[in-house]
C-alpha cells in the first residue's frame, strides 16, 4: 500500500461531494418513481407508524376502539396500548421527516452522508483513490441505491456504521481523541437502537481491538518522544500522523513517557466512546417498559412468539439450526454477489444427468426490454439461490493482496481456516451435529474468535485496519448465523451495513492500478470504472429495483381513487369491509392513516365480528366511502369485484 499515491487533490473532494449529491438524487428520485413514498412492506408499515407517534412527543399511545378494525401489520396492541414492534432508534429519525411532511427525506439525507463518510474513511485509512473509488461503488451500489429509497432504517444504520468506524479510526489517531470518542460513541448508540443485532456484530470486532490495545498499553515499555514519533511512519492521507514525518527532537530533550500515561491516553477517549453508547442504547430498555411495562420484553415474540436469535425449539419457525442459518446465508450470499455493484454473468451453472454442473446461458433481460421471468419470480417471490451468477465479490482477493502483499497467503490461509471451522459439523456422518443447538453456538462463537485472533498479532496499523474493516463485515455474516430466517425481497439487507467495507477492499486494486507509472493508466482506469458503473446502473440497477414498483399491490392508484370521490374538503372514512381480509388489500390507505386517527384519510376494517356501527360513532360528520375486500384484493361497493385470475 506504501506506493499509492498519497496526494489529495481538488477533484477527489469535488468527485466526492457529486457522490453524495448523486445518492441523494437517486434516493429522491426512486422513492417516487418506484415506491411511490409509500411503505410496501411490513417493516415500513410499523416503522412510520411509530415516527408519527413519536412526532407527536409520544412512543406509545391508547388502542382504539374497536382496535382491530385500525389494525396495521407489526403494530402491536398490548393491554390496551399501541406501538410499533421495532426498537426507537429509526422511527425517532424517521419522525424527523414526518415533521417536515417528507418521510423519504431521512434515508436521502443519510445516504449523502454515508458517501461522504466512505471516502473520509478511504481517504485516511488508505489514500484518496481509494476513497473516491469506495464512495463510488457505495453511491452506485444496487443495494443502497433500493434500501436508500425506502422507509427501511438500513440506510441509517449504514451511516452510523461508517461514522462509529471513521471516529474510532480518528480516535486512533490522537488529535481530538476525546471529541472523536464521544462521536464514536454516539454512532454506535444509534446503531444498536436501530438495528441491535446488527449493532453487536459491528462493534464486537472494535470491543476486541480496544481490548488489545488496552493491554498493549499496559505491557508498552516508556518510551522517548523521538521513539513515539518514529513509530507512526507507515501512512495513508497527507494530514494523517501516520504519514506524517517525524517532529524533529533537539539532542539531549529526551523524555520517558510513563506506561500510565499511555495507558490513560488510551483509556479515556474509549470510556468517552462507552458513555453515549450506552446511554443512546438504553433507549431500547426505556421504550419497552414504556410499551409493556418489562424493559427485557422481547417486542417481536409479540407479534411472532419465535421471532428470536439463537438456536433450538423457540428460536424460528419449527425450530433454528446451524444448517438452516448457513442455507440461508448461502442463498442471500447468492443474491449479494449481484446486489452488491451489480455485476453478474448473464447465465448461471445447471445440474446435469452426471451430478455435474454446466453452464447455461441466460440473460437478465429477455427480447422485450422486460426483466426475464425466472429473474423477475426470484426477485419477487423467491428467497433461494438467485438465478444468475453474481461477480461483485471478483476484486475482493486482490484488494486483500494489495493491502497484505508479501502476508496475503498467509491471509488467505487464515479464510481458509474460517470457512474450514464452518464446514467441520457438516463433514460428520452423523448431520443432527448440525441440529444441536449447543455445537451451533460453538461454532459460532469458534468463529468470532477466529476473526478476533489476527488482531492479537497485526502490529502495523494499516494491516491491523484493514482486518478490521474486513472483520465488520465477516463480523455481519457470523452474527446472522444465529437468526433463524434470511433476507432478499429489499436485497440482502441483513448484510447491508457491509457495503462499506466490501467497497474498500474493492476499491483496493482499482487505486492500485490507476498509479501505475504506465501512460495513461490512470486516465484509462478511471474511464473503465465510470463506465462500469453507468452500466450497472442503467442495465442492472434500474431494471432490478424497478421490479419492485406496486409490490405488495401498495399503490398511489387506490389513494387517489378515494381522493376523487371526496365531497369538497371533508375528511373521510374508508371502511373496508369482509371476512377474509389481508392488509394488501387497503394497504395504500393504511399508510396515510394516521395512529390518532385524525387524518385526511383513515382506513377502518369492518366484518361480522367488527360492525360499522361502532366505527361509525367515532366519525360523526365524516363523508363515508365503503369498500368491499377478499383477500388481497378490494374494490368500491358500488363497483364490480375484479376478476380473479
Amino acid at each position: 500500500m506504501r506506493n499509492l499515491s498519497q496526494t489529495e487533490h481538488f477533484y477527489h473532494r469535488l468527485i466526492a461531494v457529486l457522490l453524495a449529491f448523486f445518492s441523494f438524487g437517486m434516493s429522491a428520485y426512486l422513492s417516487d418513481a418506484v415506491f411511490e413514498r409509500l411503505p410496501h412492506i411490513e417493516d415500513e408499515m410499523a416503522y412510520l407508524f411509530e415516527a408519527r407517534i413519536i412526532a407527536r412527543g409520544n412512543l406509545v399511545i391508547e388502542t382504539p376502539t374497536p382496535g382491530a378494525s385500525y389494525w396495521q401489520p407489526f403494530v402491536i396492541d398490548h393491554e390496551g396500548t399501541r406501538f410499533g414492534k421495532y426498537t426507537p432508534g429509526f422511527p425517532a429519525l424517521l419522525a424527523i421527516g414526518v415533521i417536515l411532511g417528507q418521510e423519504w427525506v431521512v434515508n436521502a439525507f443519510f445516504a449523502a452522508l454515508a458517501v461522504a463518510v466512505v471516502y473520509r474513511l478511504g481517504r485516511e485509512v488508505f489514500s484518496p483513490d481509494v476513497g473516491v473509488f469506495a464512495a463510488a461503488l457505495t453511491a452506485f451500489s444496487p443495494m443502497a441505491l433500493l434500501l436508500n429509497a425506502t422507509l427501511m432504517g438500513h440506510t441509517t444504520a449504514l451511516f452510523s456504521t461508517v461514522l462509529f468506524v471513521y471516529a474510532y479510526w480518528r480516535v486512533e489517531r490522537g488529535k481530538n481523541a476525546l471529541r472523536w470518542g464521544v462521536i464514536a460513541g454516539i454512532a454506535l448508540g444509534m446503531l444498536v437502537s436501530n438495528r441491535p443485532l446488527t449493532g453487536i456484530a459491528v462493534a464486537v470486532p472494535f470491543v476486541a481491538w480496544s481490548g488489545v490495545r488496552l493491554l498493549r498499553a499496559v505491557l508498552s515499555r516508556p518510551r522517548s518522544e523521538k521513539q513515539e514519533a518514529i513509530g507512526v511512519t507507515v501512512g495513508a492521507s497527507h494530514d494523517s500522523p501516520l504519514h506524517a514525518e517525524a517532529p524533529k527532537v533537539e539532542a539531549g530533550t529526551l523524555t520517558p513517557q510513563p506506561s500510565l500515561h499511555h495507558l490513560l491516553a488510551t483509556l479515556k477517549p474509549l470510556v468517552a466512546l462507552a458513555i453515549p453508547a450506552i446511554l443512546i442504547s438504553l433507549s431500547i430498555p426505556l421504550f419497552n417498559y414504556q410499551a409493556v411495562g418489562d424493559p427485557t420484553e422481547n417486542l417481536y415474540t409479540l407479534v411472532w412468539s419465535y421471532d428470536r436469535v439463537g438456536y433450538g425449539e423457540g428460536y424460528g419457525r419449527n425450530g433454528h439450526t446451524l444448517e438452516k442459518g448457513v442455507r440461508h446465508m448461502r442463498f442471500d450470499l447468492s443474491l449479494m454477489a449481484a446486489d452488491l455493484f451489480g455485476w453478474q454473468l448473464q447465465g448461471r451453472f445447471v445440474p446435469t444427468a452426471d451430478n455435474g454442473s454446466e453452464w447455461q446461458p441466460y440473460p437478465m433481460i429477455d427480447a422485450t426490454g422486460e426483466l426475464s421471468f425466472e429473474v423477475k419470480d426470484h426477485l419477487l417471490f423467491q428467497s433461494d439461490y438467485y438465478p444468475l451468477f453474481g461477480i461483485s465479490w471478483i476484486l475482493l482477493p486482490f484488494g486483500l493482496i494489495v493491502a497484505y502483499r508479501q502476508w496475503s497467503l498467509l491471509v488467505a490461509l487464515w479464510l481458509f481456516v474460517g470457512l474450514a471451522i464452518l464446514a467441520l459439523p457438516f463433514l460428520t456422518e452423523d448431520i443432527n451435529h448440525v441440529r444441536d443447538p449447543q455445537i451451533a453456538w460453538l461454532v459460532v462463537i469458534t468463529l468470532m474468535l477466529w476473526l478476533l485472533a489476527p488482531l492479537l498479532v497485526m502490529k502495523d496499523r494499516q494491516a491491523a485496519w484493514t482486518w478490521l474493516i474486513v472483520s465488520v463485515a465477516l463480523s455481519l455474516l457470523i452474527t446472522h448465523l444465529t437468526y433463524w430466517i434470511g433476507s432478499q425481497r429489499y436485497s440482502t439487507r441483513y448484510y447491508f451495513e457491509a457495503l462499506p467495507a466490501f467497497a474498500l477492499i474493492t476499491a483496493l486494486p482499482l487505486a492500485w492500478l490507476a498509479n501505475r507509472r504506465k501512460l495513461f493508466a490512470r486516465p484509462v482506469v478511471f474511464g473503465l470504472f465510470g463506465a462500469v458503473l453507468a452500466w450497472s446502473l442503467f442495465y442492472y440497477s434500474l431494471p432490478r429495483i424497478s421490479v419492485l414498483k406496486e409490490f405488495n399491490l401498495i399503490s398511489r392508484d387506490l389513494i387517489e381513487a378515494v381522493e376523487a370521490r371526496r365531497e369538497g374538503d371533508r375528511p373521510v372514512l374508508v371502511i373496508v369491509t369482509g371476512d377474509n381480509v389481508r392488509w394488501r388489500s387497503y394497504g395504500a390507505l393504511m399508510a396515510v392513516t394516521s395512529p390518532y386517527l385524525d387524518s385526511p384519510i383513515v382506513a377502518a376494517r369492518s366484518s361480522s365480528s367488527l360492525p360499522r356501527e361502532e366505527i361509525l360513532s367515532r366519525f360523526e360528520g365524516w363523508q363515508v366511502i365503503d369498500m368491499l375486500a377478499e383477500e388481497n384484493q378490494s374494490w368500491f361497493a358500488d363497483e364490480q369485484p375484479p376478476a380473479v385470475g
